[in-house]
């Protein structure tokens, strides 16, 4: 008789195995700390992630999904090329801010090499609006004509230097000076001289 797997469940799983992966580390997490700190035996865990490595690919999808998804929510087809890179940059901070065990996550395992190539594509494509983006900017001339991945990296990166320097300042008013002055400098290293600088 096989068991049913209850969507609850597996959700617990997701949230226990995310707070020890942030706070001890993916490889000094085992399976039996997680399926223990979600109330449940070992066995029950592997009927919903038979390996550690199918619970790490599917916290990675979870996590993508759901960051893309707040930033969407942020993006309008009105808005101009600068006020959608703000739009991402903002969105992706404050997302960040919010989960900040997923944060902490993300930057263990991002460029592990743990990630099955397959993986890493499925999750890039919820992140489209980073391309699309910079596909705006060029097309509109608005941009400085580099390469979409090279953009699309140093994004990211600069993103992350930002968030962790505003993760540990409680100060709110701190935070959005530092998110702000952080998105000039990204900006001003992609933008073609003449572009205007207005929000």
């Amino acid at each position: 008789m096989s068991r049913t797997r209850q969507p609850e469940r597996k959700e617990k799983f997701l949230s226990a195995a995310l707070k020890l992966f942030a706070a001890n580390g993916v490889q000094q997490t085992s399976t039996a700390e997680i399926a223990k700190e979600a109330g449940a035996a070992v066995g029950t865990l592997f009927l919903y992630f038979p390996t550690k490595q199918d619970l790490i690919h599917a916290l990675v999808i979870k996590i993508s999904k759901e960051q893309a998804e707040s930033i969407h929510a942020r993006i309008e087809p009105s808005l101009s090329v600068r006020e959608t890179f703000f739009a991402i940059w903002n969105g992706s901070l404050c997302w960040f801010l919010e989960h900040i065990e997923a944060f902490l996550y993300i930057q263990q395992i991002r460029d592990s090499g743990i990630l099955a190539e397959a993986v890493v594509q499925e999750s890039g494509k919820f992140f489209d609006y980073y391309y699309d983006a910079i596909q705006k900017g060029l097309a509109e001339g608005l941009i400085k004509p580099y390469p979409a991945e090279l953009i699309g990296g140093i994004l990211y990166q600069n993103i992350v230097a930002v968030m962790n320097l505003i993760r540990v300042q409680p100060d709110p008013n701190i935070q959005a000076q530092y998110i702000q002055q952080g998105f000039e400098i990204f900006w001003n290293g992609i933008k073609q001289a003449e572009e205007n600088d207005e929000i």
